[in-house]
């Protein structure tokens, strides 16, 4: 499931199911089931699933683009009411999307490593443009508040900055993570910083237009309550799952794959991430993301709790009562929890992403030995057949 929240404006999205509002009125809830859809005549007899698979706000939150199972590529009006523009298909499944800072375009990344970009204005446009592709799976992108450059992360632990006008034009890597790179955040109000998410468990702070990294920080070294399920796990990988960031850049909250609770830090102008603090929860939480400054957004799997509230308070974060319109919101979501509960996945969404470590040497060396050992037999067969010979000369 996911939650999306900007300037006001809301959507939770789980299975094919997508829900809309405003986080601060009373408004009735928009709801919309890509089930409901058009489908490509060629994919009326396929047995593929409806489900949602990436989905972004505008920066204004005037706009909204989702892409489901099906390779649909939907765009919505959220302002005055929501309302569906357009769909388009893509050629292949996507796995993230966002819209230019313009809000003229939509960039679709997908698992063969391209990105394509659609019109917004020119809604009815159905081929998109290819901006750049990688040679690994793309799992996140990016593109700059100046819109001069597009930053991709893929499968093969690499962060590619592209020139917006010329993305064949390679301006710098960001290298350094061990594994997948899974997130990317742009701290707004944080001048020329990218934040990326990795499977190795860390979060690192980078200037991108330099590839240089500021900060590693690895997450498993914040202090939190001992989980029991950790003696029972032999690996305990903390795959970061989302990163998303306040709207003045100063707070930054990390979910990880398979843990039940929420990481918060501070980011200051030094720039330096500090004062981590960790929010344990009876549940592993979905997603998140900041309504304001000051109030964080948490999904959760429960159908009896889907939403909680975070505020900051006294510098640290706090779970709240929720307001009255958060409590329609939450009912809503109990009312669609069949049609939607379908894309929970508690843990190991990353599992196959990590790469197969085979130790071979073993195996290698055995042959090496069997291999010796003819050998020998070899050489020893032909010095006995000599002797007869030598005796009759």
């Amino acid at each position: 499931m996911m939650l999306r929240l900007i300037s006001g404006r809301l959507c939770v999205l789980g299975g094919s199911r997508l829900l809309g509002g405003r986080s601060r009125s009373s408004d009735s809830i928009f709801i919309c089931d890509c089930g409901e859809l058009e489908r490509r005549p060629a994919a009326q007899g396929q047995e593929a699933s409806d489900r949602i698979l990436a989905a972004a706000f505008s920066h204004s939150g005037d706009y909204f683009a989702l892409t489901d199972d099906l390779k649909r590529l939907v765009l919505y009006k959220t302002s005055p009411a929501w309302e569906r523009i357009s769909v388009r298909w893509v050629s292949r499944r996507c796995t993230a999307l966002t819209f230019s800072p313009c809000e003229r375009r939509i960039l679709v990344a997908d698992k063969s490593g391209d990105v394509f970009s659609f019109s917004v204005v020119g809604a009815q446009e159905e081929d998109g443009r290819l901006e750049l592709g990688h040679l690994s799976m793309l799992l996140d992108l990016v593109v700059t508040l100046d819109g001069r450059y597009i930053i991709t992360c893929d499968r093969d632990e690499k962060i590619r900055v592209s020139l917006w006008e010329a993305p064949h034009v390679v301006s710098a890597f960001c290298l350094g993570h061990t594994e997948f790179v899974s997130q990317l955040a742009l701290p707004p109000g944080q001048e020329k910083l990218l934040l990326s998410g990795s499977g190795d468990g860390t979060l690192r702070l980078w200037r991108y237009e330099t590839g240089q990294e500021l900060q590693s920080c690895r997450i498993s070294s914040v202090q939190r309550p001992k989980d029991p399920e950790d003696d029972a796990q032999k690996i305990k990988r903390f795959a970061i799952s989302r990163i998303c960031c306040s709207p003045n850049g100063e707070h930054v909250a990390v979910l990880c794959d398979g843990i039940a609770g929420i990481f918060l830090f501070s980011l200051s102008s030094a720039p330096l991430l500090a004062y981590p603090q960790y929010i344990a929860l009876p549940y592993v939480p979905m997603d998140l993301d900041f309504e304001d400054v000051a109030s964080l957004w948490v999904l959760s799997a429960l159908k009896e709790k889907p939403i909680e509230l975070l505020q900051y308070r006294e510098r640290t974060w706090q779970l709240v009562p929720l307001h009255d319109h958060v409590k329609e919101l939450s009912e809503t979501i109990r009312e669609n929890w069949e049609q939607m509960e379908g894309s929970v996945t508690l843990e190991n969404r990353f599992s196959a992403l990590y790469k197969a470590v085979f130790d071979n040497m073993a195996a290698y060396l055995q042959k090496k030995e069997t291999r010796m050992q003819t050998e020998k037999r070899k050489v020893s067969d032909r010095q006995t057949g000599c002797v007869p010979k030598m005796q009759r000369t």
